[in-house]
């Protein structure tokens, strides 16, 4: 139970303060103050409340994470998907075949979604799946030498493409096979001795 005697620019201030719900009574005391309660008496008349006021906090901005179009859309889910290293026309060698790609997403990368590389239209096996990173490392091994056609692919879960960068052109240079003076099997045939007369010792045989 409260009971309050206060200054009529004070009963707004009560009044807000007073659980919700509550019914509130008012009377004038002998001295002629005017009395607040939330217990009735005799000869007290009750207060209208008016509605509360409520603020609500602002939302929270967060960034909505990418969702798969439905089937046949045709959305972009990225701002950016562009192969930054290497650049177009560009020579690399490599004598094992391996070409490494670097990647730009904006935004990262969805956690739900993969990217994998197109290699003159083919796409690899592998893929590398969003960690929530801007940035990505792909590699391919054992990539013929001569001029391809590269690509990155962004795919779902269930491998449907639904983003591919720009293409660019590397030119792979690598040992070939055929190339004189490679050793083990892939060494180039020497010439053939030449014979020797029959019966003849070799220089520096015998005593």
């Amino acid at each position: 139970m409260f009971r309050l005697t206060l200054p009529g620019a004070l009963c707004a201030l009560l009044l807000a303060a007073s659980p919700a719900g509550a019914q509130i009574y008012s009377w004038t005391d002998a001295d002629g103050n005017r009395i607040f309660s939330d217990q009735p008496r005799p000869g007290a008349s009750t207060v209208e409340l008016g509605p509360t006021n409520v603020i609500e906090p602002a939302p929270v901005a967060t960034r909505p994470e990418p969702v798969d179009p439905p089937s046949g859309g045709n959305a972009s889910f990225y701002r950016e998907l562009s192969i930054t290293s290497p650049v177009h026309d560009s020579n690399i060698r490599s004598n094992e075949g391996d070409l490494t790609l670097v990647v730009q997403t904006d935004p990262p990368l969805s956690g739900s979604h993969l990217l994998r590389v197109s290699l003159d239209g083919v796409l690899s096996d592998s893929a590398v799946p969003g960690s929530g990173a801007a940035m990505h490392q792909l590699t391919v091994s054992n990539v013929d030498r001569g001029s391809h056609q590269v690509a990155v692919v962004v795919v779902n879960a269930r491998g449907e493409e639904l983003q591919r960068s720009a293409p660019v052109t590397v030119h792979l240079q690598r040992t070939s096979l055929n190339q004189p003076g490679r050793g083990g099997a892939n060494q180039a045939p020497r010439a053939p001795a030449a014979p020797r007369a029959p019966n003849v010792p070799r220089p520096g045989a015998g005593s």
